[in-house]
């Protein structure tokens, strides 16, 4: 059965919860679950992706399969005194995108960015940036999507795409 997708909620922040805990924790070893949540989202910059979900600016992607959702991609806007990770400014989003492991390789993760990139484009926004560690398998899908890398701190990128009427997101 194709996955089915639909806008986020504010009903979802769990799960978008925990789909931060995947994409935080993608290189941990096969088959270990992601520490617990609460432990991840210690990290101030960690948390501000998710806390207080469904806030104005808040919008995003879940997929579905057999009405369970295995994946999500979601955007939401930073300030300054909470900026996330790869923050280039309070008018440009922050993207997170994550697929539960045993839903991966199916073409999920480029389905749903390619919806979100659409959706945040119909919402306004002209750029969404992201942040990903260099040796992350995920950096293919975001350059065919379009993301430039535009910082370089240790081994992770800050990606910024440029939002233009006609944008599908990855081919």
């Amino acid at each position: 059965m194709a996955p089915h997708f639909r806008e986020a909620t504010p009903g979802d922040a769990g799960f978008i919860a925990e789909m931060l805990a995947e994409a935080a924790t993608w290189d941990r070893p096969a088959g270990e679950p992601p520490p617990p949540l609460a432990e991840i989202l210690a990290d101030p910059r960690v948390a501000d992706y998710v806390e207080g979900w469904g806030r104005e600016g808040d919008d995003g992607i879940v997929a579905e399969r057999h009405g369970e959702p295995v994946g999500a991609c979601w955007f939401r806007s930073f300030t300054a005194e909470h900026p996330g990770y790869g923050f280039l400014g309070e008018d440009v989003p922050g993207l997170g995108l994550a697929v539960r492991l045993d839903h991966r390789g199916r073409g999920i993760g480029t389905r749903l960015l390619a919806k979100t990139i659409d959706r945040a484009g119909a919402r306004g926004a002209t750029a969404l940036s992201l942040s990903v560690a260099e040796c992350n398998p995920a950096l293919r899908l975001y350059r065919r999507a379009g993301f430039v890398e535009v910082e370089r701190e240790g081994g992770s990128l800050t990606m910024r795409l440029e939002l233009t009427t006609g944008d599908r997101g990855p081919a």
